[in-house]
């Protein structure tokens, strides 16, 4: 299914349930840079056209749903983990972090999230909330590619402006990803300052 649809949110509503939020994150695997998690709530019914999930778009199609979804959102927000943090706590606590800032952020509280399936999430713990973990969420549920539009957007933004400051690196093409120019400069010119040095080749410097 390349489109989103909206059978979870009409089935949630049914139940009885009026503010439903969508997560999701970006950057989990990168090798550079924070996670990023975006949560957004959308007003019951909308439609975008064209809303895939983030990794399914090219950088303008996002920046373009990006900005549709800011306007159209009753509320939307992002949580950031910085590289040092995930170095100190790992990865999925640092996954959970992200998604509850993000949360936490929104001005209208949810009664319900949605969120993609990834191990370990806790979100009900800290916010009482009832939840449903959705694996290839962001590709059928349309809050959660909203979600996960926000959180890509949001982080390709920030490796944009790191790749000014750390210029040998690349990141405003990779965003911070393995890829072989990556890995090529790392044993090159060494690690940086937002490198994830738990991470592998980084932790064999």
């Amino acid at each position: 299914m390349d489109y989103p649809n909206l059978l979870y949110e009409k089935n949630l509503k049914k139940q009885g349930f009026k503010i439903i939020a969508g997560t999701d994150e970006a950057g989990r695997g990168a090798w550079a840079g924070p996670i990023v998690a975006g949560s957004v709530i959308l007003p019951f019914g909308l439609e975008i056209e064209g809303l895939k999930d983030s990794k399914l778009l090219n950088s303008q199609k996002r920046e373009t749903l990006y900005q549709i979804i800011i306007e159209k959102a009753i509320s939307w927000s992002v949580g950031i983990v910085p590289e040092d943090i995930i170095d100190k706590i790992g990865i999925s606590e640092a996954n959970q972090e992200a998604i509850n800032k993000a949360v936490a952020g929104l001005e209208i509280k949810p009664d319900f999230l949605l969120m993609d399936y990834l191990p370990k999430k806790k979100v009900e713990i800290v916010f009482n909330l009832p939840h449903q973990l959705v694996k290839k969420g962001d590709r059928k549920i349309v809050s959660i590619a909203a979600a996960s539009i926000i959180a890509k957007v949001t982080r390709d933004r920030i490796m944009k402006k790191y790749a000014q400051k750390y210029t040998d690196y690349g990141f405003d093409s990779h965003k911070g990803y393995g890829t072989a120019y990556h890995k090529k400069m790392l044993f090159q010119k060494g690690l940086c300052k937002i490198h994830r040095k738990s991470y592998r080749p980084m932790s064999l410097f």
